[in-house]
């Protein structure tokens, strides 16, 4: 008997070697088939948008039809590589084009280094394609999109071919001629649109749309008045520029630039350059009352931001013939001043101490997911005492051994306690969670989220999202590792046919990972403030600010940049008086900032320093992340003051069944001390 169960036992393990064996061979065979180049492609940077960069993907297939995954790795960054994802059909000798939106934090900006990966249906690898220097040799430049019936007398707006700084470099403009025809067809990849002697309401109206949304999604528009105000300003809606013309300068007369330039002396550049204002025709435009234009300290015109993006509007044709005089760096600060004007140009530059406080913020939200909710054991302890324990009495009495029962039930207690306890541990930690805080100006249309994974047992976090997440990637991540194989990358983000999704692909565990995604959403609305003035020596107070967001608000901040204060249930539509509600006792915390890490330290009180609080800690850590995308854009010289309201339980980021959390963060800023629409 045991000679033949010897036998069976070396026939199974004769057969495993065997399958083994052939398995080896299948997969090293697999790689031999993949050295065939059958496809190829390249990765260009087409702008950046959102402070997100727009990658252009092209994509050749010489081999047999193609059904699988395209995948682009950038690696090298501080944050860990990361991997785009795009299903794709490819039939043979086709060829496809398509565009990603990459997060910045994603992409390493000095080397470019990026590589093309080809994945079967089953996710292995058949060709990879290394690629460098993304924003090198392959930008060609940033795109300048001219819209004029006399396009030769814009050919200046070149500047001479300098470079024109932005944030990812330094690179030359492009000029690209536009047409009613072709403009559709361009206006995405284009950094700049500028419209000069063209009739713009001959444009169809879903032209004219595009242009709007380009706008707001963080396009520039640069556009020339004099004598054809009327008509490059025509066709644009009322509630995307509300500029009109109240006349038009004929040459030789009078006008309100010239005048300036003898009273005050101004435009001094444009003088030494030949160009005389009481010569050409000066439109005269009414925007005072819109309350967003500003004039520009840069040249004869008017500057606004609109959403993510900004417009320049100059009085003068920048047609005219004696407009090509401009010395090449008044060119380059027409351009400057118009990105500088838009709500994105500074965003994701760098760090600033609050987002860096803020996200930090983000790792302390539901702590308490760590421990286990002894709710159910508390429950099943009761049983135990009552039912359990009697049954065991009786049992051992009848068998005549009840002197053990004072033995037993202890130790059986403890071993009950210890099972549920652990079989509890292995629930939670399998569990897929979701923290999220998702940020948003009053006033515009484009919302960030911040993600919080942290390990949750599995080989791989993956979630996916709402379908109107245009982008995602790594967001800021003191944890993670760099890997020097671009195949053992960090984070995921699928672009599949049933919508985006996220996740972190980890070596074998990983810490609390931050994650980004970016989307168009609902206009919440804004804030408005009068004569708001908080102290930062005695914390007095004055001022109302009005909530005209949808949204009833569990928390409102009010941060003056060197006094912060938060108060406590401000419905939508509710004008909060902020002297008297202190006295009603709704200003939950106050402080003086004066080291960013004490709001993390004292508003939710990490590293041992529990303050008694009325408010949850959970709260403060996602108002504390909305304070610090908030200060990207806020400007403490011009007098502003930031106002964040925190709504709970926001509207849901994921659709995977997982366990989410949301905060949402409205933001806006007004001055202080006078009333404002927090629109600037």
């Amino acid at each position: 008997m045991r000679k033949g169960i010897a036998v069976i036992i070396a026939v199974l393990l004769s057969v495993c070697g065997f399958c083994t064996s052939g398995w080896k061979m299948m997969v090293s065979a697999a790689p031999a088939e993949a050295q065939i180049d059958t496809f190829s492609g390249t990765v260009e940077m087409l702008k950046q948008e959102n402070s997100n960069y727009v990658m252009q993907v092209t994509v050749e297939n010489r081999g047999e039809d193609f059904f699988g995954t395209v995948q682009v790795i950038f690696s090298g960054t501080s944050d860990g590589n990361c991997a785009y994802n795009t299903e794709l059909t490819l039939p043979a000798q086709g060829k496809k084009q398509f565009t990603i939106t990459v997060t910045e934090s994603a992409v390493n900006k000095v080397s470019g280094l990026c590589s093309l990966n080809f994945l079967d249906e089953k996710g292995r690898v058949l060709q990879s394609i290394p690629l460098s220097n993304i924003f090198g040799n392959k930008t060609t430049g940033i795109s300048v999109g001219l819209l004029s019936d006399d396009y030769s007398a814009l050919t200046y707006l070149d500047a001479g071919g300098r470079n024109l700084d932005i944030r990812s470099g330094s690179y030359p403009i492009k000029l690209i001629e536009l047409n009613q025809e072709n403009l559709r067809g361009y206006l995405d990849g284009l950094y700049f649109l500028v419209i000069d002697q063209f009739n713009v309401s001959t444009l169809a109206e879903e032209d004219i749309e595009a242009i709007q949304d380009w706008v707001k999604g963080g396009g520039w528009l640069i556009i020339g008045t004099g004598a054809y105000a009327e008509q490059t300003l025509s066709g644009f809606g009322e509630d995307f520029m509300e500029v009109e013309v109240l006349g038009v300068s004929e040459p030789g007369e009078a006008n309100t630039i010239s005048i300036a330039v003898d009273k005050y002396g101004n435009y001094y550049n444009y003088q030494t350059a030949g160009i005389d204002f009481s010569q050409i025709a000066i439109a005269n435009l009414m925007y005072d009352r819109t309350g967003i234009f500003y004039e520009s300290m840069e040249f004869p015109g008017i500057c606004a931001a609109i959403e993510e993006g900004a417009v320049s509007i100059l009085f003068l044709s920048l047609g005219e013939p004696n407009m090509q005089n401009l010395q090449t760096y008044m060119v380059m600060n027409l351009y400057s001043e118009t990105m500088r004007y838009s709500n994105s140009y500074y965003t994701n530059d760098a760090y600033s101490d609050t987002e860096r406080v803020g996200r930090r913020a983000l790792a302390f939200i539901d702590n308490s997911s760590t421990k286990v909710d002894f709710t159910w054991l508390e429950v099943l302890i009761g049983i135990y005492v009552v039912l359990i324990g009697p049954v065991l009495y009786l049992i051992l009495r009848k068998c005549k051994k009840s002197e053990w029962y004072w033995v037993c039930v202890p130790v059986l207690g403890l071993v009950f306690i210890g099972g549920v306890f652990f079989s509890g541990q292995g629930v939670r930690v399998n569990e897929t969670k979701v923290y999220s805080v998702t940020a948003q100006r009053g006033g515009s249309n484009w919302a960030d989220t911040y993600f919080l994974a942290y390990h949750s047992g599995v080989k791989e976090w993956n979630v996916r999202l709402q379908e109107d997440y245009e982008v995602a990637g790594p967001g800021l991540n003191g944890y993670s590792r760099v890997y020097s194989n671009a195949s053992d990358y960090y984070y995921v983000v699928n672009n599949a046919s049933e919508g985006m999704s996220i996740g972190i692909k980890p070596q074998e565990n990983f810490d609390n990972g931050f994650l980004y995604a970016g989307k168009r959403a609902e206009n919440k609305g804004t804030f408005s403030g009068t004569d708001i003035w908080l102290s930062d020596v005695s914390g007095n107070v004055s001022g109302t600010v009005r909530n005209d967001t949808i949204c009833d608000l569990a928390y409102m901040a009010i941060w003056s940049g060197a006094y912060i204060m938060v108060f406590s249930d401000v419905k939508a539509g509710e004008t909060l008086d902020l002297q008297q509600a202190v006295k009603d006792g709704r200003c939950v915390y106050q402080n003086k900032v004066t080291y960013y890490d004490n709001l993390l330290y004292d508003m939710v009180g990490i590293y041992g320093r529990q303050p008694n609080t009325v408010y949850e800690q959970d709260d403060m850590a996602a108002l504390l992340v909305g304070l610090g995308i908030a200060e990207r854009t806020w400007s403490v010289e011009g007098n502003q003051i930031v106002i964040v309201g925190l709504v709970k339980d926001y509207d849901k980021t994921v659709v995977s069944k997982c366990n989410e959390v949301s905060y949402g963060c409205l933001y806006s800023y007004v001055k202080a001390g006078v009333e404002d629409d927090a629109a600037n």
